[in-house]
C-alpha cells in the first residue's frame, strides 16, 4: 500500500477520554481488536485541551515500542505536519494545513466532529476545540452548569457520543469521503454507561472521588481511597470501555464499506492515588500512558 492510498482514505479518529492503558489491557474489546494490536503509547497532554490540540496537529500518542504496522507497512507516525521539525522517521500521511481538519476540508472531505466532555461544548465561547470543525455535535451537559454532586454523578446514555452512532454514520455516508472525530466521554468520570450504572455503593465512591479531584478533602490516610475502592473505579472504567467498544462495533459496521483509516486512543489517563494525587492534568505514568489502536476497516 502506498502513501497515496492511505492519504486518500476516509478517516475515523476517536478519543476515549481519560482511559488508562492498564484498564484497556484488561478489557474485552473485540471490535477495537479488529484494528490491530493494542499499543502502549505516551500522550503529549495530561488533560483534554492540550492533548487534543496535539492530536489535531497530527501528534498522536507515541507508541513506546517504536514503529508500528499500518496497512501492512511499518510507520513511525500516521500524520506528519509540514510545520514540524525535519526528522528521518517515516510518516504515512504528510499534511500542510494548520490542523488535520483543515487538511481534509481542503481535500473536499466532509469534516465532522462530535463530543461529550465540556471542552467540546460549542455553545460556550471559551471553548476553542469545536470551532476547529466545520460541523460539530455536542451531546454532553452545559459546560458552565453547577458542578454539584447531583449534576455530575448521574446515569448517562444520550449524553454519550457513541449512543448516536446511527446519526454519525448517516452524516458521514452522505459524503463521498469524510473525516469523523468522536470524543467518547464514557470512560471519563463518572464512568456511567448502560453497562456501568450507578449503585448506592459507587455513587458514594464517586462523590468521594470528586471531592479528591476538587481538593476539598485532605490527603490523610482516612481521606484517600482504599485498594478496594480503586479496584471498583477501575472496574467501572473497564465496563465503560467495553460499552464503548460495543458501540464502536456498530459504527465500524456502518462505515466499513468506505474502508476508512481508523485511529482510537485515549487523550490522557487518570491517577487514583498511585503518586499521591487523583484525576489528571498533572504528570504521572498513569496519566501520560494511554492505549492506542490503528487500522484499516473493510480490508478482508
Amino acid at each position: 500500500m502506498t502513501n497515496s492510498d492511505l492519504a486518500d482514505r476516509s478517516v475515523v479518529l476517536v478519543t476515549l477520554d481519560s482511559c488508562r492503558y492498564d484498564v484497556a489491557a484488561s478489557a474485552r474489546t473485540p471490535n477495537l481488536a479488529r484494528l490491530g494490536p493494542l499499543l502502549r503509547a505516551e500522550s503529549a497532554g495530561t488533560y483534554t485541551l492540550p492533548a487534543h490540540a496535539a492530536l489535531f496537529n497530527g501528534y498522536l500518542p507515541r507508541p513506546v515500542s517504536g514503529p508500528f504496522t499500518l496497512g501492512g507497512r511499518v510507520v513511525d507516525a500516521i500524520w506528519r505536519s509540514a510545520a514540524a521539525r525535519p526528522f528521518k522517521r517515516h510518516s504515512a500521511i504528510p499534511f500542510g494545513g494548520p490542523t488535520l481538519m483543515d487538511h481534509y476540508s481542503q481535500k473536499g472531505y466532509r469534516v465532522l466532529g462530535a463530543g461529550g466532555v465540556t471542552f467540546f461544548n460549542a455553545s460556550d465561547p471559551a471553548n476553542s476545540l469545536p470551532s476547529l470543525f466545520p460541523e460539530f455535535l455536542y451531546f454532553g451537559h452545559p459546560s458552565r452548569s453547577a458542578g454539584t454532586a447531583q449534576s455530575r454523578i448521574l446515569d448517562r446514555e444520550e449524553q454519550l457520543s457513541l449512543s448516536h452512532t446511527l446519526k454519525l454514520a448517516d452524516l458521514c455516508l452522505e459524503a463521498k469521503r469524510f473525516f469523523l472525530f468522536v470524543n467518547c466521554p464514557s470512560t471519563h468520570v463518572p464512568y456511567t454507561t448502560p453497562w456501568s450504572p450507578l449503585t448506592e455503593r459507587n455513587r458514594e465512591l464517586l462523590r468521594h472521588l470528586y471531592l479528591l479531584h476538587d481538593g476539598k478533602v485532605g490527603r490523610s490516610r482516612a481521606d484517600v481511597l482504599g485498594v478496594e475502592d480503586v479496584q471498583m473505579l477501575l472496574e467501572m472504567q473497564r465496563q465503560a470501555l467495553e460499552w464503548a467498544d460495543s458501540r464502536l462495533g456498530d459504527l465500524f459496521s456502518r462505515l466499513s464499506g468506505r474502508r476508512p483509516l481508523v485511529v482510537v486512543c485515549a487523550d490522557h489517563g487518570e491517577e487514583f492515588g498511585e503518586g499521591g494525587r487523583f484525576g489528571h492534568g498533572h504528570p504521572h505514568p498513569t496519566v501520560s500512558t494511554v492505549p492506542l489502536w490503528c487500522g484499516l476497516l473493510g480490508e478482508g
